[in-house]
């Protein structure tokens, strides 16, 4: 198969000032052909760099689609894995209690669709939808300093640097639904009964149970938490 070739672009000069003469007109041609003949091509990375900048040219020609060579995942700085890639659909993980009383995972399931909605809560359901049989009994906190005021609800950004091997893990439970979707990097889930490896995309619904968070990479992880009240206003 025949590879196709592009034209060159011509290098950028400036148009010829209306009203020039005919000669300068010609000049100023005459000079935009042999700069394009003598000077390398300007790809459009290069020409939307000097324009906007690095930052702005990477944001910009990352999203720019198919034919642009070098696409820029949008991640956190200094996070090694790619960005949100979501080819068949978001992840979500949902924890709950077994008949113990200790946290596992509930469900493992992809949810895709052009607006889909990921998980819900209501003010008679405030855990939320679960198949688990045992009844949902809100077990009391251990970090009150993560609770946000009942009717209201905390959005957190967290960074969470590499975990050394022999380092203790922040067990914790809070009265909340939370709301964890991971940025950048790699994350083990930790619960009383499993461990859960998390990607970026990925959703991970806590329902008032007891977990940690490991790193086991290199590199810190990025995601975001929205905490609601379970309790509701009396």
């Amino acid at each position: 198969m025949s590879k196709r070739r592009e034209s060159p672009r011509p290098a950028l000069l400036p148009a010829p000032i209306a009203g020039a003469s005919f000669r300068e007109a010609a000049l100023a041609t005459e000079l935009r052909a042999e700069a394009s003949q003598a000077a390398p091509e300007l790809d459009r990375r290069t020409m939307i760099g000097r324009t906007l900048g690095a930052a702005a040219a990477g944001a910009l020609l990352g999203a720019a689609g198919p034919g642009v060579s070098g696409a820029v995942h949008a991640q956190s700085a200094g996070a090694s894995s790619p960005g949100i890639q979501l080819p068949v659909g978001m992840r979500c993980i949902v924890t709950g209690h077994d008949a113990e009383g200790r946290s596992y995972v509930v469900s493992d399931e992809r949810v895709s669709g052009s607006f889909p909605n990921v998980f819900r809560t209501t003010g008679d359901d405030p855990f939320g939808a679960g198949p688990e049989p045992v009844p949902r009994e809100l077990l009391p906190t251990d970090s009150p300093q993560l609770e946000p005021a009942v009717g209201g609800a905390n959005f957190h950004f967290v960074t969470l640097p590499p975990t050394p091997p022999d380092a203790p893990l922040g067990w914790h439970r809070t009265e909340t639904v939370d709301m964890n979707v991971l940025l950048g990097g790699e994350l083990v889930l930790v619960l009383d009964n499993e461990e859960v490896t998390v990607h970026p995309g990925d959703v991970v619904i806590q329902r008032n149970t007891m977990h940690a968070w490991r790193n086991p990479t290199s590199e810190p992880v990025y995601w975001v938490a929205v905490l609601v009240p379970i309790r509701q206003r009396v």
